[in-house]
């Protein structure tokens, strides 16, 4: 077996492909072999080619590989079910154990105790808590922006009523009541990291709701904004650069024919959300939008 290019590699696995321990310890001291977990190795090449996510999700195949019986949860089961976290501490495995005590946090891993009756799913080959129990058990434990963009992205697999069964089941648990707030305000419409952490700051900052991706139609013109509130469109430009000129010159020809049909547009960029800039763009854009007649658009059902 070659083991080029291979990012999962047991230690079965390379002694079969006539890799022994003293082999094995000889390639990870000249850095081609990489150890991802306890009997658990990585070609090194091929890990330096991984993301970030693909490591973690290395380390929990590695963690699990020595484990019987073990639930990956929280952050590590987001990442195994695809959803958008801001900002993630990805430098631990996370287990869960059906207890009310026992938890245990390591350098590499952290075992949290909690209730999985009925909430476990298989994902990847790994039995994992389901996307609901994975979002209710971050918003336990995540700050109130963190939890939104997790719980959103959440929402847009899972159906609310799930999410809501979740949320019941964790009564009298540390966090419930945080994450009663943050599922109350999450909506599975917002599409990205930056449209959840865009309505989290236009709430900070006292704005009125605004509606999520409302289809707006002028004749042959189709588009939807990202929010929007009476005359005022609010967009989030999360592209440090355009990919090219072509993508750039669409983008400011919908924003044209946007401005023409009567609508005043915010764009936030992530430096916006970082200080006030961004409720100074919002607020001058309602009020230059105040008193002028309503734009030539009509929803689309």
């Amino acid at each position: 077996m070659d083991i080029t290019g291979r990012t999962f590699l047991t230690r079965a696995q390379l002694a079969a492909a006539g890799v022994g321990d003293q082999e094995i310890r000889t390639a990870r001291g000249r850095g081609s072999l990489v150890r991802v977990g306890r009997g658990v190795y990585s070609d090194a090449a091929a890990y330096a080619d991984t993301s970030e996510r693909g490591r973690h999700l290395l380390a929990v195949r590695g963690v699990v590989a020595a484990r019987t019986n073990a639930v990956v949860s929280h952050t590590s089961a987001a990442i195994l079910h695809d959803l958008r976290m801001w900002n993630p501490d990805l430098s631990r495995v996370h287990l869960s154990i059906d207890a009310a005590r026992g938890g245990r946090r390591t350098a590499r891993v952290h075992t949290h105790t909690n209730r999985l009756t009925g909430c476990l799913t298989q994902v990847r080959g790994l039995t994992a808590t389901t996307v609901a129990k994975t979002a209710v058990d971050l918003a336990r434990e995540l700050p109130f922006e963190a939890g939104v963009c997790v719980v959103d992205s959440a929402l847009a697999v899972a159906s609310r009523a799930d999410v809501d069964a979740a949320l019941d089941a964790c009564t009298g648990m540390s966090g419930c009541s945080a994450a009663r707030r943050i599922v109350a305000f999450a909506d599975g419409r917002s599409e990205s990291i930056g449209e959840s952490r865009t309505r989290v700051y236009l709430q900070r900052y006292g704005f009125p709701p605004f509606e999520l991706q409302v289809t707006l139609r002028h004749g042959a013109f189709v588009c939807r904004p990202d929010f929007l509130l009476d005359g005022v469109i609010v967009e989030f430009d999360g592209r440090m650069k355009y990919t090219s000129e072509q993508v750039l010159f669409e983008e400011k020809k919908r924003h044209d024919e946007l401005m023409s049909l009567g609508w005043t547009v915010a764009r936030l960029t992530w430096a916006d959300l970082a200080s006030d800039a961004g409720a100074v763009k919002v607020r001058r854009a309602m009020a230059l939008a105040k008193g002028r007649p309503p734009p030539l658009t009509h929803r689309v059902p």
